[in-house]
C-alpha cells in the first residue's frame, strides 16, 4: 500500500470522526429522546456513555432521528412464535 493511499484513508477517517462528533453532541442532548422515549429519563452519565457510539454510528442514527423512528422491535423466532405468527 502506498503512502498516498494511507494518507487518504487517515484523512477520510478524521473527517468521519469530526462529523460524527459534531453530530453526536446534539444527538445525545436532544435526538436520543426522539428515537427512544425511555431515554428521556436518562442521566447525563448515560448520555456521556452513548457519545462514543453516536460518533461511530452517526449515519444510521441521523437517518433514524430524521425519520422519527421509535425504538426497534426485535424480530426473532421466539418472539414471532409468542405473538402467534409462525412464519
Amino acid at each position: 500500500m502506498s503512502l498516498a493511499v494511507v494518507e487518504w484513508f487517515v484523512t477520510l477517517s478524521v473527517i468521519y470522526a469530526a462529523v460524527g462528533f459534531g453530530f453526536a453532541v446534539p444527538f445525545c442532548v436532544r435526538g436520543v429522546n426522539r428515537i427512544d422515549p425511555v431515554a428521556k429519563a436518562g442521566t447525563w452519565g448515560f448520555r456521556l456513555l452513548i457519545l462514543p457510539a453516536s460518533c461511530v454510528f452517526w449515519p444510521w442514527l441521523l437517518y433514524r432521528w430524521i425519520k422519527g423512528a421509535g425504538p426497534t422491535v426485535e424480530n426473532t423466532a421466539h418472539r414471532r412464535r409468542r405473538m402467534g405468527n409462525k412464519a
